[in-house]
């Protein structure tokens, strides 16, 4: 037996760090390096002694913060335990049963009397009670063995559960990897280029090349989708690997989109030929318009009235991809001049839309530049709704000029507060977690703006 083992088998095996280290066998390993013998309380004068006479040197008084500490055990008032589970990861030897939102109870023949469960208790509901008859020396060498068996096992057990979380996360980054390889496979550009040449030959342009383009449509869709993924990952936890995913991502989405449009100009039928129906382009260019609607309302709804900046960063982006969807709509429309009355009502939604695109851009801060692009869109929209209502049959209707003074910023801005505070007024009310005092303060800033509107429309 070495001499750290020899002088840990002589330490009470409590676990306590009374010493000033976190256990009985790193205590034996500086005693064996010179420290002090005098610094249990647990083992009192009886382990001084015994050290003293192994290690040939002389006993001294005891030398520690805390008194010496008999024989004792721990006891929890079940009747007042809440079952948090604090005292059983705080229990070095495992000697406390219970689970979860149920009634604790302590082994009282396995608890070293160590007091580490009392601490962590958040109602106090522990108490030490000494043994009634102290154990004689043999007893408590016996004990010890005991302990320190115990011990052993507790380390033991949180090693094996390290273990399998460790395990855990290594399987979820492979399956992370796997799928990783399984989007660089779908956006490979190999693919791509090989369909590009074959749709610029042109063999069979009725058949080859409709399914030609609908897989380039199909591999550029799957890489944009891979790619948004990826970036709302990165969004909610960046880290190298993800950054790096998301840069692949991005090249192999660009290039899919080349290979589309190059794959679309290629295609372009001769002057001789029939027109290409985009009636479906325009199908999907409509709901790409409306999906990015829906995301950038959502966004609105969830990030409140003072969004973060990283959640008005999402914001922009949400903003720019409405902008190009609808952009992209506009342009195909004007590819195909509306002359049918169902051209004119999309002539006219499609005006509604572009205007609602606007008015959310402007309440919401979007930049100059986007601005621009949004009346332009507009402009376009209101040229295009003209085109329809001349090619269609229908008499133009008569327009009847109405005064109407204009609404001034500081009433829309006042008016979209008043709106926010309500919706935030009734979110509190339904939450039960909401403090009187929050609520409170809250209701009183809407009357202040009621109170401010009213002021400002009177005057």
């Amino acid at each position: 037996m070495s001499l750290i083992h020899a002088i840990d088998a002589l330490l009470p095996q409590t676990q306590c760090g009374k010493c000033g280290h976190p256990g009985c066998l790193p205590y034996a390993t500086s005693i064996a390096a010179g420290e002090a013998i005098n610094k249990c309380p647990p083992g009192g004068d009886e382990t001084i002694h015994d050290l003293a006479v192994l290690l040939g040197v002389e006993a001294t008084p005891l030398d520690s913060p805390y008194p010496p500490t008999p024989a004792q055990v721990a006891f929890i008032r079940e009747a007042e335990c809440i079952g948090c589970t604090k005292c059983l990861k705080a229990c070095p030897v495992d000697a406390i049963v219970g689970a979860a939102k149920l009634m604790h109870t302590v082994i009282a023949a396995e608890c070293t009397g160590c007091e580490l469960c009392i601490a962590p208790c958040p109602v106090d509901c522990i108490d030490l009670n000494p043994l009634p008859v102290q154990p004689s020396h043999e007893q408590q060498r016996q004990q010890a063995a005991h302990y320190r068996l115990r011990y052993d096992a507790h380390n033991a057990r949180l090693a094996r559960e390290e273990q399998r979380k460790q395990a855990d996360r290594d399987a979820r980054l492979a399956r992370s990897q796997l799928s990783t390889e399984a989007v660089q496979t779908a956006t490979s550009v190999d693919p791509v280029q090989a369909a590009i040449s074959r749709i610029k030959a042109q063999k069979d342009p009725s058949t080859d090349a409709d399914v030609i383009l609908k897989k380039l449509k199909l591999n550029a869709s799957t890489a944009q989708m891979a790619l948004k993924k990826a970036e709302k990952q990165l969004a909610q936890r960046a880290t190298q690997q993800l950054e790096d995913q998301v840069k692949w991502l991005k090249q192999a989405a660009e290039a899919a989109q080349q290979a589309l449009d190059e794959a679309l100009s290629g295609s372009r039928p001769s002057s001789q030929a029939q027109p290409i129906d985009v009636s479906a382009e325009i199908k999907r260019a409509k709901i790409n318009a409306a999906m990015a609607r829906a995301q950038l309302s959502k966004a609105e709804k969830a990030f409140g009235q003072q969004p973060t900046p990283e959640q008005q960063e999402q914001l922009s982006m949400l903003h720019g991809s409405a902008a190009a969807a609808a952009q992209a709509l506009a342009n195909l429309e004007d590819q195909t001049p509306p002359k049918t009355p169902d051209a004119l009502k999309q002539a006219k939604l499609g005006l509604v839309s572009a205007r609602a695109a606007f008015l959310s851009a402007e309440r919401n801060g979007a930049p100059q530049e986007e601005l621009s692009q949004l009346r332009q869109m507009i402009h376009q929209a209101e040229n295009t709704l003209d085109m329809a209502e001349k090619a269609s049959d229908r008499p133009l209707p008569e327009h009847t000029l109405i005064q109407k003074s204009p609404v001034d910023p500081l009433t829309r801005t006042l008016k979209t507060q008043i709106a926010y505070a309500k919706a935030e007024v009734k979110r509190l009310e339904r939450d039960r977690n909401t403090s009187e005092n929050v609520l409170l303060e809250v209701r009183g800033r809407l009357t202040e703006l009621e109170n401010k509107l009213s002021e400002h429309l009177a005057s």
